[in-house]
């Protein structure tokens, strides 16, 4: 199989036109306003259950005296601590793979301290291209004191503009080529691939049938519970990261046909507060449509708009 990496922003940079808003200010109109926060002293595993709380993908990190921010962490670099990348040699180097006590490290040990963000006074088309560019998902917006006052994500645009190009089938923009996992992969190898390939979620398919979606989400919410503990035999990382994804993968994923309307797998993507769609026929994977697929269908039609 082909590794294609759907959702990865790598097309370059794109001049926006006047069919996206582009007045100033207009960006506080579709983002979200009541942000949740946290200080760098939270633990990693303090963290995730945040993020499973208040089901939120990115969680700025401010000064507890001044709330100015001072990093950010997303769901990425949570999966990343878990086997996935560089940040799991806190569990294994500096913790002796004592996960227990790698998981009440603090937060700043894995935050990104140097945070891309925007201002309250970017307009649509200004933070689309921003997006594009810096090849991320999402932003929080920054006052001039530096203090957080909203946040901005992919689905967030898809949700309030999508409506722009209706008409548009799912099998004209889904992705055909797609990473799958089996039942039997463990939870530190799926990491592993997430990390690598840039990706949040993952079919997950026996005998060429759709069985499950694997999400960086569904991870971190083991991961915040007390199923983990309950799993782990030891205090060592490789037992608690050795259950298999089956047994947390969400087992009857929504679906969506390739021949339904855009505007249809939108509609589904916001009903159930998931912005990956699997592609099938007859159970049969054929692709997926991520709200990436969609944002990026709307950015190219005006990039084509305009006839560049």
């Amino acid at each position: 199989m082909r590794k294609y990496v759907y959702g990865k922003m790598d097309r370059g940079p794109i001049e926006f036109g006047s069919r996206i808003a582009e007045h100033e200010r207009e960006i506080m109109k579709i983002a979200r306003k009541n942000v949740v926060t946290v200080p760098p002293s939270i633990s990693i595993k303090g963290a995730a259950e945040t993020m499973v709380e208040y089901h939120t993908r990115r969680l700025p990190i401010v000064h507890p005296g001044t709330n100015v921010i001072q990093g950010i962490i997303v769901t990425r670099d949570i999966i990343d601590f878990l086997g996935g990348g560089e940040k799991y040699n806190i569990v294994t180097q500096k913790h002796n793979e004592n996960f227990l006590a790698a998981i009440n490290e603090s937060v700043r040990s894995i935050m990104d301290k140097n945070v891309i963000y925007i201002r309250e006074n970017y307009s649509v088309g200004a933070t689309l291209k921003k997006l594009v560019n810096e090849g991320v998902g999402g932003f929080p917006i920054l006052n001039k004191q530096k203090k957080v006052i909203g946040l901005i994500e992919e689905e967030d645009f898809v949700y309030n503009i999508a409506g722009l190009w209706a008409g548009t089938t799912v099998k004209n923009i889904m992705t055909k080529d797609v990473l799958v996992l089996t039942p039997g992969t463990n939870l530190k190898d799926t990491s592993r691939l997430m990390i690598k390939n840039s990706i949040r979620r993952v079919p997950m398919v026996s005998d060429d049938e759709l069985v499950g979606v694997i999400t960086t989400f569904d991870i971190i919410d083991y991961f915040a519970s007390s199923k983990i503990l309950d799993k782990m035999k030891s205090t060592n990382a490789e037992d608690a990261l050795s259950i298999k994804i089956s047994e947390i993968t969400k087992k009857e994923p929504v679906t969506i046909s390739p021949d339904e309307d855009l505007g249809k797998a939108v509609e589904l993507m916001k009903k159930n507060n998931n912005g990956f769609l699997p592609v099938t026929e007859d159970k049969q994977l054929v692709g997926v449509v991520t709200e990436r697929d969609i944002l990026m269908k709307l950015i190219m039609e005006e990039y084509t708009w305009k006839g560049r």
